[in-house]
């Protein structure tokens, strides 16, 4: 299942809250079910990539957050 377009700020703030604190379970931004997984797939500096996945609905989602690459 594809991460319907009214969900992506949710999608978003669980990966904020996940980044600072991984050890708290989160719950899916889709069905609300305990146990989102969460991992970082990210390349920097240029962009943040984060797949998103819950067993309990379906959900598969990639996010990304592009970054402002290094100075040259």
């Amino acid at each position: 299942m594809e991460l319907p377009g009214n969900r992506v700020k949710d999608a978003f703030d669980c990966v904020m809250a996940w980044r600072t604190d991984r050890l708290t379970p989160r719950r899916c931004p889709v069905c609300g079910a305990d146990g989102l997984e969460i991992s970082d797939h990210s390349a920097r500096p240029y962009v943040e990539w984060y797949i998103l996945a819950c067993g309990a609905c379906g959900l598969e989602a990639r996010l990304s957050l592009p970054l402002a690459g290094p100075d040259h």
